[in-house]
């Protein structure tokens, strides 16, 4: 079955003990691309982990640069890739990113997501969530779904404007 527009994600796999986020400086929070390799342009996956090996990084389609990335969904394997980053508490972020393919989906574990169905070309997506007081950290993903075909997805960013309380 495809989910509708409102279904949830499957659960996301939780960010291993060892995956260490990635730094953001002090006062960063309204910094554009907090993210690392935002679009996969240094040709490798890392900081980005990818479920079952799925994921790889192409040089066509791109939608900007030269690179992007590829997630191969299998009929058990949302070919999930993430980044664990480290955040601000009570602040707003923005993620975006375009992606292409059938069921492709951006989002925060433990959090909103969004989806687009099959585009004939690189679609932007954006979903905005709010960090919690404590929250210093957070894994943001692209991902397909089960066995609707390979996905891609490039110029991921994470912009983010101070909100309220907090420190």
């Amino acid at each position: 079955m495809i989910p509708s527009g409102t279904d949830a994600t499957p659960a996301a796999p939780e960010a291993s003990a060892s995956a260490a986020p990635t730094s953001v400086a002090p006062g960063a929070a309204g910094a554009a691309d907090v993210l690392t390799d935002p679009g996969f342009e240094s040709g490798g996956l890392s900081p980005w982990r990818c479920t079952g090996n799925l994921g790889s990084i192409v040089s066509s389609p791109v939608h900007a640069g030269s690179k992007a990335l590829q997630g191969k969904v299998s009929s058990s394997d949302t070919a999930q890739c993430d980044q664990t980053i480290t955040v601000r508490p009570d602040t707003t972020y923005s993620l975006s990113g375009w992606v292409r393919g059938s069921n492709v989906y951006l989002g925060v574990n433990g959090g909103a997501s969004t989806w687009t169905t099959s585009p004939s070309g690189y679609r932007r997506l954006t979903v905005s969530f709010t960090t919690k007081a404590s929250q210093t950290s957070a894994t943001v993903y692209v991902h397909g779904w089960y066995a609707q075909g390979t996905y891609y997805a490039d110029d991921i960013t994470l912009e983010g404007s101070r909100g309220g309380g907090g420190a």
